[in-house]
């Protein structure tokens, strides 16, 4: 039962993402995680709590994880940049961010300063892909 509720939250996350990246103009994907945050606080307690657990076959922060990097990569790599700087690593920084960001939400509530800083941070990475500081 726990590995079926996990995956079903997993899957529906992976759908969200995938939208939010599928719809961003110009690389803006910076308020993806806010607008999927958003979805999320309507089952917020079931959503911690899943969390929190850690089984082999349900592991929802991992799944998360995974989504959000391999998603976020994909991203990268259709960019067409010339950065020096892994794309890899930019995908796990915005994996991090965003998992801890989620986090955060469905604990504490939307903190519009939590939401900008996020914002500010996300638009960071993505725009490595646009800045000659780190072009081979």
């Amino acid at each position: 039962m726990l590995e079926k509720i996990a995956k079903q939250y997993a899957s529906d996350f992976k759908v969200e993402i995938e939208q939010r990246f599928d719809s961003t103009e110009d690389g803006k994907v910076a308020n993806a995680i806010e607008l999927v945050t958003d979805q999320m606080i309507k089952n917020k307690m079931e959503i911690s709590t899943l969390l929190t657990v850690h089984e082999i076959s349900a592991d929802l922060r991992k799944e998360f994880e995974q989504i959000l990097f391999s998603t976020c990569l994909a991203f990268l790599k259709q960019q067409n940049s010339s950065i020096s700087i892994a794309l890899e690593y930019l995908a796990e920084l915005y994996a991090a961010n965003s998992m801890t960001s989620i986090q955060w939400i469905l604990k504490n509530g939307k903190d519009a300063n939590i939401i900008l800083l996020l914002d500010q941070m996300q638009e960071y990475i993505f725009n490595q892909l646009k800045s000659d500081l780190y072009t081979s």
